[in-house]
């Protein structure tokens, strides 16, 4: 313990020459090392002179120096400044006296982000987590799961680092060192090498296409921008261009034909949308039961489980009211009769949703689907089983076969559910078998009392869709369409989005998203008041069904 006595003259003496010594080693960029040490030590004096203890003096003058050391960077390295239209730039009185002050501040600001992009994943993501966004090294070692130590020595590397590389004086954006990150959706059929899903190959197809989204721009300007050379972004844009999610200007300039917006832009008015369909539950639900109640009773569907009997009438729901919604949208007029034709066989047009590198995907509307896939034996046309998948917030599917331990293609997955059924199909990888626990926690798969597995999930034959289920479905469109017409085009009319002309079908895409929720919260409302007469867990009834030739017995 220390305190006021004829020895802390002595100790201060002390204290200063272990301070110089500290900051002369591991912070001598600072400019004025001098303040740094003597403020530091005044924190230690002004602590003992109100009478508390310090019991390991070096320990709290170590931690002390480092946090006045961090805040002399934050300050020398995240200025803040505003930048108008006519190019002037404005400082606040209280940080910057002098414009020269505040251009050199700018300018040392940007060298610094520049070489924070080139800093590999382990030193970037610490030191913008510090230094940009200000958390504490406890919170990032919380956050990332590694020790306090191991914090401060990427903090410490990253700092080295940034100093050997601020001799370049490029300007890069904040993409360079906290890149977006995307998913891609499409209306249609993918090409036959996965097209437009296999363009996205990394983050960086990303961010192309989200800077080169609202005008044209040159390849240069792209790659100056993301902290990457020419050279390695050029091959990237080429690739992109033959896909067609992106086009080139007769003067060099690339630009994205595909629709981007973001995430939180994907699901419009959300307490609108479940207002309405708390407004609408019972009376959707009557007349969607009035046309399907008797075909309950046909053999196939007595014979599944309530599990199975619940799902089934979910998808088809879903289905059906996505069909009456888009049927309402105000811009209906501009819809393609069908997707565009692309390379391999393609046909679609493409949805890119934007996030931020962080952010989080939790809506409960969240979602995609029903991803189709279908498998035929024969080249005679017809299908001999057919999988609608749909991601849902009823349960995990096709984004959840990804985290498997091993990847299988959807017809594989389509073709091992359908081995399951009596028809004429057999799976065609091996590997799938080792996957049913993970099928099971999906609750696709289920094991029976005698431990043999079986489909937790609907299948139908195709006579049985095609001979009774379709006639009824369009009825049921045709009622709910006169129930839900007009209030939903008021919600329609509420949104528009701005799309750059040079988006393939940009009219199109004018009023996408606005309605984001709705069919799943109709479908939610109605489970919720408990309308269904089979037991629904949510989360636990994923959306997938399945139709089959059936075989001749």
């Amino acid at each position: 313990m220390i305190g006021f006595d004829k020895d802390f003259e002595k100790q201060c003496g002390e204290y200063l020459d272990y301070l110089y010594h500290l900051a002369e080693k591991q912070y001598n960029d600072c400019a004025d090392i001098d303040t740094l040490v003597q403020d530091t030590l005044t924190s230690l004096i002004v602590k003992i002179s109100k009478g508390e203890s310090i019991e390991y003096p070096k320990g709290f003058l170590a931690t002390v120096l480092k946090n006045k050391y961090n805040a002399w960077l934050r300050e020398k390295y995240n200025a803040e400044y505003v930048e108008y239209s006519d190019g002037i730039i404005t400082e606040p009185c209280n940080i910057f006296a002098e414009r020269e002050e505040s251009e050199r501040k700018a300018e040392e600001y940007e060298a610094v982000r520049r070489e924070i992009g080139r800093l590999i994943r382990i030193y970037r993501e610490v030191t913008v987590r510090h230094y940009v966004h200000g958390q504490t090294v406890n919170q990032i070692s919380k956050e990332l799961g590694i020790p306090r130590g191991t914090v401060l020595s990427r903090l410490s590397t990253a700092r080295d680092q940034i100093k050997e590389g601020l001799e370049n004086m490029k300007k890069y954006s904040q993409i360079s060192y906290e890149p977006k990150t995307a998913s891609i959706g499409i209306w249609g059929n993918g090409g036959l090498n996965g097209e437009p899903f296999s363009l996205m190959r990394s983050d960086i197809e990303v961010n192309i296409l989200n800077l080169a989204y609202e005008n044209p721009v040159s390849v240069r300007g792209i790659a100056d921008t993301m902290g990457m050379p020419s050279a390695y972004i050029e091959p990237i844009i080429d690739v992109l261009i033959q896909g067609e999610l992106m086009g080139r200007t007769a003067g060099g300039l690339v630009y994205t034909r595909c629709f981007l917006r973001k995430y939180e832009d994907a699901f419009g008015d959300m307490p609108a949308q479940e207002k309405l369909a708390d407004k609408y539950a019972s009376r959707v639900w009557e007349i969607v039961w009035k046309h399907l109640e008797p075909l309950t009773k046909r053999a196939d569907f007595a014979e599944m489980s309530d599990k199975q009997k619940a799902t089934m009438l979910l998808f088809v729901m879903n289905q059906m009211l996505h069909d009456v919604l888009l049927k309402s949208r105000p811009d209906s007029a501009y819809t393609p009769k069908q997707p565009p034709d692309r390379p391999d066989a393609g046909r679609w047009l493409a949805t890119v949703t934007v996030y931020e590198r962080n952010q989080k995907r939790d809506n409960p509307y969240d979602g995609s689907g029903p991803v189709y896939v279908g498998y035929r034996a024969n080249k005679d046309g017809k299908f001999d089983c057919q999988m609608f998948d749909c991601q849902s917030v009823f349960g995990d599917a096709h984004w959840a076969y990804n985290q498997f331990k091993y990847r299988c293609s959807l017809q594989s997955i389509l073709r091992f559910y359908a081995s399951l059924l009596p028809c004429n199909v057999k799976t065609d990888n091996e590997l799938v078998y080792e996957l049913i626990p993970e099928f099971e926690k999906l609750c696709i798969l289920k094991r029976d009392a005698d431990g043999e597995i079986k489909l937790d999930i609907p299948a139908l034959p195709f006579t049985e869709v095609t001979n009774h289920w379709n006639p009824v479905c369009e009825a049921i469109k045709k009622e709910l369409f006169d129930l839900l017409s007009d209030d939903l085009r008021k919600l329609w009319s509420k949104t528009k989005n701005h799309v750059p002309k040079h988006v393939d079908e940009a009219a199109y895409f004018v009023h996408a998203g606005t309605m984001g929720a709705y069919v799943k919260a109709q479908l939610i409302a109605i489970v919720n008041k408990e309308l269904l007469p089979y037991p629904v867990v949510i989360g636990k009834t994923p959306l997938i069904y399945i139709a089959y030739q059936k075989k001749d017995m």
